[in-house]
């Protein structure tokens, strides 16, 4: 593939170089925030030969190029430069549905740690693996210290929330959000607490909770610090500024935090896991099956990222995950199987060659090529993989599949199943491609019949 070329046609779709105002990239879409929609052309960038789909987000466009994506971002970068600083001309379009709204927040706050999930989630099972296996003694060092890799990063993910959170809402200080953070992470280490429950600053009570492993307090500091920096800043001289700023606004919030919201943090933490209890693991059988047959359109809004401050408080809560892999990995695999098949029965050569590949990498856990490339296009292929992907996720529930890490659902990670409910999975993955494939097949062969006719 010509990278340059294909940067040169992607750029010139979207408005030209000086209407982008930043790019960023997940595991398979470029992100483009631009400056002015209506300068977009989508039709002619979705024929772009390269490019797999085009989706709209607040204030710019999505365009999906799958697993090439890391080189074409570079390409794109090393020929072109960005003003961020630059006014932009164009106003985002203000989405009604405040709840939506919250969703594409969250979602966009947890797409930069996405790899690094991933990154814990693999050391994880390789760290279930050496102790099921007996590869390693697990009295060892060795072995403690690749389980401390596997769990140091939720350990400590109220670090990584705070700043990418931060990045998104645009606070002034996104570092200052992570010394605040340390602040509420200390209160548990440094055993100023002891075997208290409540603590007294000038008189004010503080609960003392456990903040390690817990996203909620992040966020909410995020969203308490861009008022607090604002007013701050507009009642403090300019002559005091440089150091009267950072300590009242580290002070401030550090009071707040201690005293409001980290308690309401705690409380909506205790409450989250009671709503798990209830909703999630009482009724897994349901909540897995329509989870199965969603997520591909949840895929396709990237709304299943804003989902993950719950997939992670149901491994805090209970070791591993509970509901969401066994979905996950049963919508994967009915998606590659309802693609596979159609590449059975295709008659176009162009059709049948992307089927194939889209399909193979959706079996690697993958999925946006074959969603946009060929179950949006074929309805019939799209309603085989949801209906696959909802009766392997009633089984996944039924059968109790557990993952104990976090990665991209395909065979490329199925080392996070491994566990006590590891075969539990496997059926899982078998019956929804096969079932994928067979709907797939059956929907399809007549639709592609008549064509030829």
């Amino acid at each position: 593939m010509d990278y340059q070329e294909l940067s040169k046609n992607i750029i010139e779709s979207i408005g030209g170089e000086r209407n982008v105002q930043d790019l960023k990239h997940c595991s398979t879409r470029l992100r483009f925030k631009v400056k002015d929609l209506s300068l977009v052309q989508k039709e002619e960038l979705k024929n772009v030969k390269g490019v797999k789909g085009v989706k709209d987000q607040q204030q710019g466009i999505q365009v999906i190029i799958g697993q090439e994506v890391d080189e074409v971002f570079d390409s794109i970068m090393e020929m072109y430069t960005f003003n961020a600083e630059e006014k932009i001309e164009v106003q985002e379009e203000k989405v009604k549905n405040p709840f939506i709204r919250f969703m594409n927040l969250l979602a966009d706050c947890f797409v930069p740690m996405i790899p690094v999930l991933i990154a814990a989630g693999l050391m994880s099972a390789i760290s279930v693996l050496i102790s099921t296996f007996g590869w390693l003694d697990t009295n060892g060092t060795t072995y403690k210290l690749i389980d401390l890799m596997a769990d140091a990063p939720l350990y400590f993910i109220p670090f990584i929330v705070a700043h990418s959170a931060a990045k998104r809402i645009g606070v002034k200080t996104p570092y200052m959000t992570m010394a605040i953070v340390a602040t509420l992470i200390y209160l548990n280490t440094s055993g100023v607490a002891g075997d208290e429950s409540y603590l007294s600053f000038f008189g004010l009570p503080v609960r003392v909770a456990t903040y390690t492993s817990s996203i909620i307090p992040a966020l909410l500091c995020v969203f308490a610090q861009k008022h607090v920096e604002k007013l701050i800043h507009n009642i403090i001289p300019k002559m005091f500024a440089t150091f009267l700023e950072p300590l009242l606004t580290y002070f401030v919030l550090c009071v707040i935090m201690l005293v409001a919201l980290g308690p309401v943090a705690a409380y909506l933490s205790d409450g989250l896991a009671w709503l798990l209890q209830l909703t999630v693991n009482s009724n897994k059988w349901l909540v897995c099956g329509i989870l199965g047959a969603v997520m591909i359109p949840l895929i396709s809004t990237g709304l299943h990222y804003s989902l993950m401050p719950v997939v992670i408080a149901n491994f805090m809560i209970s070791g591993c995950d509970t509901f969401w892999a066994g979905p996950s990995f049963a919508s994967n695999m009915a998606l590659a199987g309802a693609v596979l098949a159609y590449a059975f029965v295709a008659k176009q050569k162009d059709k049948k060659q992307v089927a194939i590949s889209t399909g193979c990498t959706a079996l690697l856990g993958v999925t946006e090529p074959a969603i946009y490339s060929v179950a949006f296009v074929n309805r019939k292929v799209l309603y085989a993989c949801c209906a696959a992907g909802g009766i392997g996720g009633l089984v996944s529930g039924l059968l109790g599949v557990n993952s104990y890490g976090m990665a991209p659902a395909g065979l490329s990670s199925i080392a996070v199943l491994a566990g006590p409910t590891f075969m539990n999975g496997i059926i899982t993955i078998v019956v929804s491609f096969v079932l994928g494939f067979m709907l797939s097949y059956l929907f399809c062969k007549k639709q592609e019949e008549k064509y030829v006719q």
